[in-house]
């Protein structure tokens, strides 16, 4: 039967939603074991898996720092550092058409010299949905025995991969206050919807929950979706003078993306001990 003589009478059943799947590997030339979460039809960019680099790509996680008075990067050290496979028991299993792990972090390195030697547990739960929506939870807990506060900033260092940083639009923050650390002041977004012609670096302040990133060529919408405890968007291209500078960063390739960031990161987050601070972003894609 020819396309054109097709119809939803005769069509046969649409195909079943494949589950995400969940696999662990061994040790490889990629310098440790890592947990793959798969959705078919997902996708990874290039990046160097080498400790201690950082992974230019995918969802880094910056804690405890982010960046100083003096607007310089500081994007702390648990992107950097081994995290223990572990099982939350705080949270419920998702539904059994989901694929998730969790992953404990409790120790930091000895010359990270920016913190004190706080004990501190940082938890992160990773939830593929059938759909490729992907959640990401995080709780931070103060568990110091002799009575010290701490203070911490966080961000969820996200990457995507866009079709052409010209045709990418960024939606819902008109009219927000945002802190430019390229000239280190502060402005009022007036644009709809803001648009890249030049390198970019820019924190929005007092976000709403959903902001959405357009892809005009692939008429796909990116939305990343927040809680009150992730206030900021923190919005970054390198552009070319920039890319060319990075050493993992290929030089053509801030054509093709765009940093997104949900961040607790304009004033600081202080638990005194036994307090736990929770934060979560889903990120959920469509055509149109």
């Amino acid at each position: 039967m020819s396309a054109e003589t097709a119809s939803s009478s005769t069509a046969g059943p649409p195909a079943p939603v494949q589950r995400p799947t969940r696999r662990f590997t061994g040790r490889n030339n990629r310098g440790g074991r890592s947990v793959i979460l798969s959705q078919p039809g997902g996708y990874s960019t290039e990046a160097v898996y080498r400790p201690p680099q950082p992974i230019r790509g995918g969802i880094p996680i910056c804690f405890p720092k982010f960046f100083d008075e003096e607007f310089l990067e500081k994007h702390g050290f648990a992107r950097t550092e081994v995290w223990i496979l572990t099982h939350d028991t705080a949270f419920p299993p998702p539904t059994p058409d989901h694929a998730y792990v969790d992953f404990l972090l409790d120790h930091k390195p000895d010359d990270f010299q920016d913190w004190p030697n706080h004990k501190f547990e940082l938890r992160l739960r990773v939830i593929l949905g059938p759909t490729g929506d992907l959640t990401m939870t995080t709780r931070v807990k103060n568990v110091n025995t002799n009575g010290e506060p701490f203070a911490f900033k966080f961000a969820y260092h996200s990457y995507f991969s866009v079709s052409n940083i010209l045709a990418t639009r960024i939606e819902g923050l008109q009219g927000l206050d945002y802190r430019d650390y390229l000239n280190h002041n502060q402005f009022t977004e007036e644009a709809d919807v803001l648009t890249f012609e030049e390198e970019l670096d820019r924190a929005y302040l007092n976000t709403p929950d959903e902001i959405r990133i357009r892809d005009l060529e692939l008429r796909r919408v990116i939305t990343i979706h927040k809680d009150d405890s992730l206030p900021e968007i923190v919005v970054w291209n390198p552009w070319e003078d920039d890319a060319g500078l990075i050493s993992d960063f290929g030089y053509e390739e801030y054509k093709e993306m765009i940093c997104v960031e949900a961040a607790a990161m304009d004033s600081e987050i202080t638990l005194n001990p036994n307090e736990e601070w929770t934060a979560t972003q889903r990120l959920s894609a469509k055509e149109y």
